[in-house]
């Protein structure tokens, strides 16, 4: 992000999910369409901007113009599709997000939005992150599927179109859910439930993971990290530091607590020591 390179796919996709400026940065894209996911991002900023800030027409303007009619089109056909009736008729309404009042009547019904929210988040919970009831396929059926040997990935194809298919409506009630009903279970639960099997090529799953811990930080502060330690990779841990301003007394105390661990039990690619680094280097920063 401070690097300001937008150059590759991967780039792209990160901006467009940590940008605070969202307007900007859509305007900012080079090629919109390219990969086409970034369109399903896209809107679930949308969404979750209306849920933070209210009805913003020109955002939507801005989305349309610079991703196209036909794209938009193609992306609300998708949702139509979808294989869950859960917020369909919603996700696939140009006029939710084009007409003021349109969306206020939605936004009105909030008990049945967030009843349908809910069921969404526990059936991904348990679904894609615990894996109960998602379809696995062998190495072997997978190269027969893809043409590609993946001994890691063995989530079958039909499962992740099922995923794609679901994700702008799991994004768009864990939106509602964090903004409107804060202190959900759902939301410390997706927070802390790392995936069984391999995350999205884009990161989509892991992005929502994300954006759980964040507003459990921002509801409990780093007590929360504290208090669910073992259950975190210090790369979210890293992440949640770049995020969300914290004190110098919180981050004294989340230092001891990790100093005392004896070994992380979320091994990953990052060690407790570019933790103590990151910590130490806002201490030292001038107020």
């Amino acid at each position: 992000m401070e690097t300001g390179h937008r150059g590759t796919k991967g780039y792209r996709f990160s901006y467009l999910q940590e940008s605070e400026d969202i307007k900007t940065e859509i305007q900012q894209l080079e090629d919109p369409n390219n990969p086409e996911p970034l369109i399903d991002l896209a809107f679930c900023r949308l969404y979750d901007h209306y849920f933070a800030h209210g009805f913003d027409v020109e955002l939507f303007d801005t989305l349309q113009d610079r991703f196209g009619q036909e794209a938009i089109q193609a992306y609300l056909n998708r949702r139509q599709a979808s294989s869950s009736e859960i917020l369909k008729a919603e996700l696939s309404d140009i006029n939710l997000l084009s007409d003021e009042a349109c969306w206020n009547q939605f936004i009105t019904d909030k008990e049945r939005i967030f009843k349908n929210a809910l069921d969404l988040l526990n059936f991904y919970h348990d679904w894609w992150l615990l894996g109960i009831g998602k379809e696995k396929s062998e190495p072997l059926q997978r190269m027969e599927q893809t043409g590609i040997m993946d001994p890691i990935d063995n989530t079958t194809l039909a499962e992740w179109n099922r995923f794609d298919a679901l994700y702008p409506a799991i994004s768009f009630a864990l939106s509602f859910i964090i903004h409107h009903h804060g202190n959900s279970e759902i939301i410390q639960k997706i927070a802390l439930t790392n995936l069984e099997d391999v995350p999205d090529m884009w990161g989509k799953d892991l992005w929502l993971q994300r954006r759980a811990m964040i507003a459990c930080v921002q509801r409990d502060g780093l007590s929360f990290i504290m208090n669910n330690l073992n259950q975190i990779r210090y790369e979210l841990i890293y992440y949640i530091l770049l995020k969300i301003d914290t004190s110098s007394a919180d981050l004294k105390k989340l230092k001891e607590a990790i100093l005392t661990e004896d070994e992380h039990p979320m091994r990953g690619m990052m060690e407790s020591e570019h933790i103590i680094e990151l910590m130490n280097k806002f201490v030292d920063q001038p107020a």
